[in-house]
């Protein structure tokens, strides 16, 4: 569904053994091409270790976690999402573990602005209904900020007299746009590592390869995996950090980017 409605970097999390295998063998069935993870909530699965997401969809298990873990889940997820959405239905209460019903998905999801409910109608030919489902829809506190304009909108800023990175985004971007043909080159040739060498000259030259190497390393990740952190800008739409985070982002045409405003 979501690839039907235009998501390209789409994950799946399970980990019932069982299940996730009904989950492979349905991809494989469809040609799907989202990634699907074996692990579970509160024991070996890392949310940092996932892309920052446009919607995050927790789908009837919310109820299946210990209350302390689902609520550091959402605590951890209004970090790292535009939007959730909490799809939930009767279940079997079990000692300890978070409520199902609309009153209290409200109340773990309380420092979150609610944008719309849906409850459930008649089953309408569904194979499988439940009784008193719904769905909440919730906003994140992350924002889409469009790469062209703000990119754009800084390298003008940085050409005033004075500005410590007048040079920076040419260079930056000529360097990412190398990394990403996949074709292996010099560093010493770039401008963006002489860029480096002129601005800390009294790092070794080893320092400034290394340093390169982990932003190179840095936009293949993003490329093939996503972008696991936001940038940062303050209440002025100052950029606070990640300025290479959005010269990947223009580089491989990415048409927004997620924001954390402090």
């Amino acid at each position: 569904m979501a690839k039907d409605a235009g998501y390209h970097n789409i994950i799946g999390v399970e980990g019932n053994g069982q299940i996730f295998q009904q989950a492979e063998q349905y991809r494989e069935s469809v040609s799907g091409d989202w990634r699907l993870i074996p692990q579970r909530v509160g024991k070996n699965f890392q949310l940092d270790s996932l892309p920052v997401a446009d919607v995050v969809l927790i789908s009837n298990m919310h109820y299946y976690l210990p209350v302390g873990v689902f609520a550091k889940l959402v605590d951890d997820l209004r970090n790292r999402c535009l939007y959730t959405v909490v799809v939930s239905a009767r279940a079997k209460r079990r000692q300890g573990n978070a409520l199902w019903d609309y009153s209290s998905v409200s109340g773990y999801f309380k420092d979150w602005k609610e944008l719309a409910q849906i409850a459930y109608k008649e089953p309408n030919g569904d194979p499988c209904p439940r009784v008193e489902m719904f769905s909440v829809l919730y906003e994140g506190n992350l924002i889409p900020l469009g790469v062209d304009e703000y990119y754009d909108a800084w390298f003008e800023a940085s050409k005033k007299p004075g500005h410590k990175s007048h040079e920076l985004a040419p260079t930056m971007q000529d360097f990412f746009e190398r990394v990403l043909l996949d074709v292996d080159f010099d560093y010493r040739i770039t401008p963006f590592y002489q860029y480096w060498r002129k601005r800390l000259p009294k790092k070794s030259e080893k320092w400034t390869h290394d340093w390169l190497d982990y932003k190179a390393e840095l936009a293949r990740d993003i490329r093939d995996n996503g972008m696991t952190e936001p940038i940062y800008l303050d209440h002025r739409m100052k950029l606070l950090d990640g300025i290479h985070r959005l010269a990947i982002a223009k580089v491989l045409g990415h048409r927004h980017i997620l924001v954390r405003v402090l």
